[in-house]
C-alpha cells in the first residue's frame, strides 16, 4: 500500500476540506466518499484517488501519521487521531485537535500538522 508523504498529505487535506465544505456543508450529501468525488469530477485541477483502503488501518484510512508515535487519551488511553481545522462548541478553528474516536474527548491546539511532525516521536 502507498504511503503518502509530507506534502502528499497536505494536499489531500486541502483537498478533502474543500470537499467537505462545498459538497457536505451545503447539505448535498453526507458522504465524505462521495462529497470527494463530486469535488474531483466537478472542481478539481488535478485527479486523486476518492477511496483510500483501511487493510493496515482497520475502521480508517492510513495516514501520514502512522509513522510516529500518537498520544493516548487521557481518559481512555486510546490512541488519538488528528483532525486539521477542528472546530470548537463555540466555533473557534483550530489548526489541529486530537480527537478520541472511542470516549470522543477533543483536546484543541495551536499546533499546525508540520509542528505536530517536528515533536511526535517517530515509529521504530
Amino acid at each position: 500500500m502507498k504511503k503518502l508523504t509530507f506534502v502528499e498529505f497536505q494536499d489531500r487535506l486541502k483537498e478533502v476540506s474543500k470537499a467537505r465544505a462545498i459538497f457536505i456543508k451545503s447539505g448535498i450529501t453526507d458522504d465524505l466518499t462521495v462529497a470527494f468525488t463530486l469535488y474531483q469530477t466537478i472542481l478539481a485541477d488535478e485527479e486523486k484517488k476518492a477511496f483510500v483502503s483501511t487493510t493496515e488501518g482497520g475502521k480508517r484510512p492510513v495516514t501520514f501519521l502512522d509513522d510516529y508515535e500518537r498520544p493516548k487519551c487521557p481518559e481512555c488511553q486510546t490512541d488519538l487521531m488528528l483532525q486539521m481545522f477542528a472546530k470548537d462548541e463555540a466555533l473557534k478553528v483550530w489548526p489541529t485537535a486530537w480527537v478520541c474516536t472511542n470516549c470522543k474527548a477533543e483536546f484543541y491546539s495551536e499546533k499546525t500538522l508540520e509542528d505536530w511532525t517536528k515533536e511526535l516521536k517517530k515509529n521504530e
